[in-house]
């Protein structure tokens, strides 16, 4: 009886840790495209990643917004608060100056305003979008370029693509 109450346990115990998402810790910013890679190859829509700045205030987050035949159309969100508030019309001016639409809309609490903008493509080229949105926010912000991040996902995963990712790779032999 005493194992069987263990063993319960012990599979709660795991069960539980798997639910819960994993942290990359002291992710150097030039790593940022893997991640980004990885929410669009594992992702369904509602799926993020939040890339929180360890020297201080201040995070990048991304969202799967859509997942086409051949396209992804993710969404990169800012708030308007305390650590943006000083370069927030700065860094919109600067997207809309590279070619990106952002969008801003009233916030609520905390939140003055907040900017969205919407990045749609193939792999590689919403991969590289990101990567210029990213370092253009990090310019704006001030951010030393050496700064590290901890990265963690989070929403619905997309099981049965990942899947059919792994039978092509194993069809190829790899």
């Amino acid at each position: 009886m005493l194992w069987v109450l263990f063993g319960t346990a012990l599979v709660g115990a795991l069960l539980w840790l798997g639910a819960r998402p994993i942290t990359h810790r002291r992710v150097p910013f030039t790593r940022l495209p893997h991640f980004v890679w990885s929410l669009l190859v594992q992702m369904a829509p509602g799926g993020f990643f939040i890339a929180d700045r360890r020297a201080g205030p201040g995070f990048l987050q991304l969202a799967m917004h859509n997942i086409g035949e051949s396209s992804y159309t993710v969404e990169f969100g800012l708030p308007e608060i305390g650590w943006s508030s000083a370069h927030f019309d700065e860094l919109r001016d600067a997207l809309q100056e590279n070619g990106f639409a952002p969008t801003v809309e009233f916030g609520e609490g905390p939140v003055a305003r907040f900017m969205r903008v919407l990045i749609e493509g193939s792999e590689s080229s919403v991969i590289a979008r990101v990567t210029t949105l990213f370092e253009i926010t990090a310019r704006c912000l001030h951010w030393d370029p050496d700064t590290t991040f901890n990265v963690r996902f989070g929403g619905p995963i997309d099981h049965p693509r990942i899947r059919a990712g792994l039978q092509a790779l194993k069809r190829r032999g790899a």
